[in-house]
């Protein structure tokens, strides 16, 4: 990890500005919130879902309502090598706010070093899932979360998010463009999605443009952490534990997500609990 970031890292920064946005975001997104109680008091390894192009609202309401609060391990968040580098490069604080480049040493550094970290395995192919796979959980068999709680010997705590696929309508992730433009081996980017978005319509890629999510209702679930305590850091080095680990994450995550979608009306949610 560079060494800059863990010392860079303003706690009381990072809490001023979540206090500042959640409560617009969870206003905007009508916010349920279950499962708090089941955050931990020690190191954990997060590991979430999150749809809706670059609106990300399931990444920016957990991590809003995790630094709001003071809590007993503070929280850092692995994103995406680009766009930790265009934020650098417009020297936005994302360092400050506890924003990590998305290196597997970089999470084991600040795990060892006491922090709680936040990891999205699925990656840009999360975000561009198109409408019609917007509840179903797929990391894309990237194992390095699991691997890392292996070797740090913390819980992974899941936070599934429902509602962020309707924020912008994506109608093909674009895979096969970013494969054949070179995308995928240049800048680690899998996909150059064509999506709709509020207010200009159809969009190509991922290059910034004025748009803004649509008010779709959000229901965060934070489930219980998962154990790794029957393993040994060793392990992270056996590809069937690794996997076991994984595909159990994947179900119960899965099967939260089709619970929290089952009768829900598009961008209106859904009634009752």
């Amino acid at each position: 990890m560079e060494e800059d970031h863990l010392e860079v890292f303003d706690a009381d920064l990072a809490r001023k500005v979540a206090k500042l946005f959640l409560p617009i975001l969870e206003f905007y997104h009508r916010a349920k919130w279950i499962g708090l109680e089941n955050i931990p008091d020690e190191v954990f390894l997060g590991v979430g879902n999150h749809t809706g192009m670059h609106f990300m609202p399931e990444s920016l309401l957990w991590v809003a309502k995790y630094q709001s609060e003071r809590r007993t391990v503070p929280m850092l968040t692995l994103i995406h090598h680009m766009t930790h580098r265009l934020a650098t490069m417009g020297r936005l604080p994302v360092n400050e706010l506890g924003f990590l480049e998305a290196k597997r040493e970089n999470a084991l550094d600040a795990l060892r070093t006491g922090y709680s970290v936040m990891v999205y395995p699925g990656g840009d192919r999360d975000v561009a899932r198109t409408y019609a796979d917007r509840h179903k959980i797929n990391f894309f068999d990237h194992l390095g979360y699991v691997k890392m709680a292996l070797k740090a010997q913390v819980p992974i705590l899941p936070i599934v998010g429902c509602g962020g696929g309707e924020t912008a309508f994506v109608l093909n992730s674009g895979e096969k463009i970013a494969e054949v433009t070179g995308l995928k081996k240049l800048a680690k980017i899998h996909t150059w999605p064509l999506y709709w978005s509020f207010p200009f319509g159809f969009h190509l890629g991922h290059l910034p443009h004025l748009e803004l999510p649509l008010p779709s209702q959000m229901t965060m679930s934070i489930l219980k952490p998962y154990s790794i305590s029957n393993y040994k850091p060793e392990d992270a080095g056996d590809p069937e534990i690794v996997k076991h680990i994984n595909d159990d994450l994947l179900r119960t995550m899965q099967d939260e997500l089709d619970r929290l979608a089952e009768g829900r009306l598009p961008i209106i949610g859904k009634f009752g609990s």
